[in-house]
């Protein structure tokens, strides 16, 4: 009777996960193909084709190849490419070097400030690039940086001047430097520290020991963070915007937005042929990256059997240790101070007695009467809103038919969810910009193209996150639910998404906290009455309204470290990393 009543019930189960998983598993997949072609296709095929007609004005000829013929010109003689090159690889070997050095401290030895150094590598994160930049350009710049001003009052000489590509360099890597700490931490973390005792038993110092053994066996998973940082360098608009442009230093995604915004019509053929040959080399760089993600288990250390946390004592160079973790707060401070006495000035000038004298809050007033500025931040909170919850609930739905469903389908809309991962944010808003010029949808110049847009390039991340929830999750809570009598629907809302909410509400706040940063995607999308904070960033900037930008800048990064605060207190609790 006990092997009867249990396939009886073994039956049952099967007869209620094929009848809701047959026609759900075809629909959800038909529904999702349709979604997924539709965000990420078209603008691709339209920037092809674009690239391959000579545009002018709103018509466009038959095709040719003029746009790469004049490819020369455009990269002023292979000098943008060239910058470009020699930028990714600077920013992404300082970043990561640097990011490296203070991973090892913080798991690997008795350093201390180290809970310190994570809190701020988290709260950095919440910072928007364009406003970090900004600081550093406050900070640097030739005629009037703090640091360059007081080097040259007390030395006789200037630190650096920004507007170089060296600047650029320092800048795009100094900022990565977090991300790129966060990312090696928990890989330094994972490995046996028996390795490192058996080299210490073999006559070993501890420093050859981190040369020799810590270092080589981590050493696949830095070089991803290397070239996943090298991969953001090539994409990221923010610095060859603000320290690039006005230093006549181009490289590809400054060069885009060039031969769309000078001029009497906008370059379109120009500027997509440039934007094939950047996707193209992301998709070059991409490349190794997969590769080394796709055999990263070969590197595994941890055995389950065993294995303990160990540290390298410093000994009398702990305290020096710590002074080399205080980079990462002072990572977050630094950019800030600058922009803070800015605000506080009617007009920029150097911090000194003499200024003290005009310090007052009539540029927050300013700031906060000001339309577009109101408008922008009431924009972006649409717009944030509205895209990281559009991008949970697709990814949502996906990975539970990649991770659930046996459909060979799955993996292909998984592949196709994963593609805006090679398409830079200024790629993907000239695609956009181009498609949503000829197809007669009119959601041009309205919130609506930038929702899709962040939903797009989020896509690969929302995935990210939404897989991890599901397969923490055994199918066997899905199958109980199902001999209960729930449909497919109910189980998803009453037990998948309640069990996986840390992980979807993570996911959430990373897209959101991400289209409110982010300045590559709007920058092309924007038009008046539709602007969003980073793009109102770069036009006050632009338009050398500094005071009011400063007084603007301080309050958003105040509000969005106070998001990250809150948001690092409840991952903490629900024990959630990001």
């Amino acid at each position: 009777m006990a092997t009867l009543a249990r396939v009886l019930t073994v039956g049952r189960v099967g007869a209620y996960l094929r009848r809701p998983a047959l026609d759900v598993r075809w629909g959800l997949a038909a529904a999702l193909a349709l979604v997924l072609g539709w965000l990420v296709l078209p603008p691709l095929v339209v920037l092809v084709w674009t690239s391959l007609t000579e545009v002018k004005g709103a018509a466009a000829d038959g095709l040719t190849l003029q746009n790469y013929a004049r490819l020369g010109s455009q990269l002023r003689g292979l000098q943008t490419l060239a910058n470009t090159a020699i930028f990714a690889l600077g920013s992404a070997v300082l970043a990561t070097t640097l990011g490296t050095v203070l991973a090892w401290l913080v798991e690997r030895t008795n350093a201390p400030l180290r809970y310190l150094a994570y809190v701020a590598a988290f709260l950095s994160l919440s910072i928007p690039l364009i406003v970090k930049v900004l600081g550093f350009v406050l900070l640097l710049g030739p005629e009037a940086g703090v640091l360059n001003v007081w080097a040259s009052q007390l030395f006789g000489f200037k630190l650096l001047n920004i507007y170089t590509l060296v600047g650029m360099i320092l800048v795009e890597g100094l900022v990565a430097v977090p991300l790129s700490f966060l990312l090696v931490a928990p890989l330094l973390r994972a490995i046996d520290p028996s390795l490192e005792e058996s080299a210490s038993t073999c006559g070993a110092s501890p420093l050859q020991a981190t040369l020799r053994v810590t270092l080589p066996l981590a050493f696949p998973a830095i070089a991803a963070v290397f070239l996943l940082n090298f991969i953001t360098t090539l994409q990221n608009f923010d610095v060859p915007a603000m320290v690039g442009i006005p230093g006549r230093v181009f490289v590809l995604t400054s060069q885009i937005y060039l031969e769309l915004k000078t001029g009497i019509d906008p370059g379109y053929g120009d500027a997509s042929a440039l934007a094939v040959v950047l996707m193209a080399v992301v998709v070059l760089v991409f490349y190794p990256y997969y590769r080394l993600m796709r055999h990263a288990s070969r590197y595994a250390t941890i055995t389950g059997k065993g294995f303990r946390r160990g540290t390298v004592d410093l000994g009398a160079a702990r305290p020096l240790a710590g002074l080399a973790l205080l980079l990462l707060p002072l990572l977050v401070l630094l950019p800030l101070l600058p922009i803070f006495w800015a605000s506080l000035v009617p007009f920029y000038a150097v911090p000194s007695a003499q200024a003290l004298s005009t310090v007052s809050l009539a540029n927050y007033q300013v700031a906060l009467a000001n339309p577009t500025i109101i408008r922008s931040v009431q924009n972006s909170l649409v717009v944030s809103t509205a895209s990281a919850t559009a991008a949970i609930l697709v990814t949502l739905l996906l990975a539970w038919l990649v991770v659930r469903s046996k459909l060979a389908v799955a993996g292909r809309l998984d592949q196709l969810a994963m593609l805006p991962l090679v398409i830079p944010g200024i790629v993907l808003s000239l695609a956009l910009l181009r498609t949503y010029l000829i197809v007669p949808l009119p959601i041009y110049g309205t919130l609506w193209i930038l929702i899709l847009a962040f939903v797009a390039h989020y896509l690969p991340y929302g995935l990210r996150y939404s897989s991890a929830g599901l397969l923490s999750l055994h199918q066997e809570l899905e199958e109980s639910a199902y001999v209960s009598g729930a449909s497919w629907r109910q189980t998803l809302a009453r037990v998948v998404v309640p069990l996986i909410l840390p992980s979807l509400l993570a996911g959430w706040l990373y897209v959101f906290l991400g289209s409110f940063r982010h300045l590559g995607i709007p920058i092309l999308l924007y038009s008046p009455g539709t602007e969003v904070v980073a793009a109102t960033i770069f036009d006050l900037w632009r338009d050398a309204q500094f005071p009011e930008l400063a007084a603007f800048t301080v309050l958003l990064s105040l509000g969005l470290l106070a998001v990250a605060s809150l948001t690092h207190g409840l991952l903490q609790r629900d024990n959630v990393r990001v």
